[in-house]
């Protein structure tokens, strides 16, 4: 056998990997907050998304429900696909275990964000990635899950890059908070304001109308 084709896996590569891996996880978690806190927010943020562009917000909920199944999907592949590594939760662990520094947490982790893969595949095959013949003809409802279990996958996220991060001398980083300038929560303001000023326009007319 010719060792020179045989390749081994140092710490620098488990890291320099994982690094990259993380931003596709703190993407995924901020596709999620930015769901939650349009549709998960409260009765007066549907009312105030309601007001303002009832279809355009049922629009957009189902294409970040889409997105997010896909993005779920997508780091819990198969370690390789046509023999190509995939940037994978199954992939890192492969680093991890070829270094030397897989451990049970980690482990536990992964079990848990495949239960949740689990889920949904299903509908990412057949509804979300592509077009199955007979899913869309019969109406199939495919990736059913409760909002604890998407909860969990968020939170099962989170603890798997802090175990890896801190396996792999990075360190964790928490990016459950994703929230700054410009982002959902200002628009969701931008809008209340504007509907109050809508608001207090429509009674000031109604008093200068009857003489009040």
């Amino acid at each position: 056998m010719n060792n020179s084709s045989i390749t081994h896996t140092t710490p620098e590569d488990a890291q320099r990997t994982f690094l990259a891996f993380r931003e596709e996880c703190i993407w995924l978690r901020i596709c999620y907050n930015t769901y939650a806190d349009l549709y998960e927010s409260g009765d007066q943020v549907i009312e105030t998304l309601s007001v303002t562009a009832n279809i355009f917000f049922g629009d957009l909920s189902r294409i970040l429900s889409e997105y997010f199944c896909l993005q779920a999907c997508k780091i819990t592949d198969p370690e390789k696909t046509c023999g190509k590594p995939n940037l994978t939760v199954d992939h890192i662990n492969v680093l991890l275990r070829e270094s030397n520094l897989m451990t049970d947490h980690i482990d536990r982790y992964s079990s848990e964000l495949h239960h949740y893969r689990d889920l949904v595949v299903g509908a990412r095959n057949r509804l979300i990635a592509h077009s199955d013949r007979e899913a869309v003809l019969k109406g199939l409802t495919l990736g059913m899950h409760t909002k604890q279990e998407m909860e969990a996958f968020v939170e099962n996220l989170q603890l798997y890059c802090d175990a890896v991060g801190r396996t792999v001398g990075t360190g964790p980083l928490n990016f459950c908070e994703t929230s700054g300038p410009g982002d959902v929560l200002d628009l969701i303001g931008f809008l209340q304001e504007v509907l109050k000023a809508r608001k207090a326009r429509k009674i000031a007319r109604f008093v200068s109308s009857v003489g009040m």
